[in-house]
């Protein structure tokens, strides 16, 4: 299961997204105070229904930092690519739903198979890795699209930003050439090869198998922390 969201890099008179994220992290290291968790209390709308889940859970911070063994490492199993359609049938099983328009209805038949549709913590699943792609994986027509904008390289073609070879995804509409939020180059200190005005889809991918509430929950490569707990869990 992966949650995904999409972010275009720009910069504010204000501010710039980079930077305050990076803030926002840092503050989020600290011990939250009590006026912190009423605050979170107010937010979510709390007062007077004790049985609301908010999708959180308040972890204490540790004293000192865990140290021990990755059970997770290695633990990606080993799955061949295989043709999704064979003798006319689909033969795999379905996965996030590449097309994810607002009133988009797909053909693949599901069987009895249902999609989530409590929280992903309610359903037993949590956060196993953070990345991000260059561009949207997922298409919504009119929002991110292969109509979307971005300065650089064009929708479909190869990058070399990064490194390496990658292919560039969807963009969304927002992007101005000529207005200079879009444009201004930024310093990053954390992250490589990222370019303000572009297109990023950032994924979580979940799992029910993943070592939830650990210090081995998140891992990389991803599939270690899908499958840290077996295929039977």
């Amino acid at each position: 299961i992966r949650a995904s969201t999409l972010v275009m890099l720009m910069l504010e008179p204000a501010g710039v997204f980079g930077a305050a994220a990076a803030e926002s992290a840092s503050e989020s290291a600290k011990s939250m105070t009590c006026g912190d968790m009423k605050a979170m209390y107010a937010k979510h709308d709390c007062c007077g229904a004790p049985a609301k889940s908010t999708d959180m859970m308040a972890v204490p911070a540790p004293s000192t930092m865990l140290k021990g063994t990755n059970v997770c490492e290695g633990k990606k199993v080993a799955l061949e690519n295989t043709d999704c359609v064979v003798n006319n049938a689909v033969a795999v099983l379905e996965q996030a739903g590449a097309n994810i328009t607002k009133g988009y209805v797909g053909s693949l038949d599901t069987g009895s198979r249902k999609p989530i549709t409590s929280s992903y913590l309610e359903a037993g699943l949590c956060p196993v890795n953070v990345h991000w792609h260059l561009g949207a994986e997922h298409l919504s027509v009119g929002e991110f699209d292969d109509k979307g904008k971005g300065p650089g390289t064009a929708i479909g073609g190869m990058s070399r930003r990064l490194g390496g070879s990658v292919r560039q995804g969807l963009r969304c509409h927002h992007y101005d050439a000529a207005d200079s939020k879009f444009t201004t180059p930024y310093d990053w200190q954390h992250c490589v090869g990222m370019v303000v005005g572009e297109t990023y889809e950032i994924h979580w991918p979940h799992s029910a198998s993943g070592a939830c509430g650990t210090p081995n929950q998140y891992q990389t490569p991803f599939y270690d922390g899908v499958f840290c707990m077996g295929l039977e869990k």
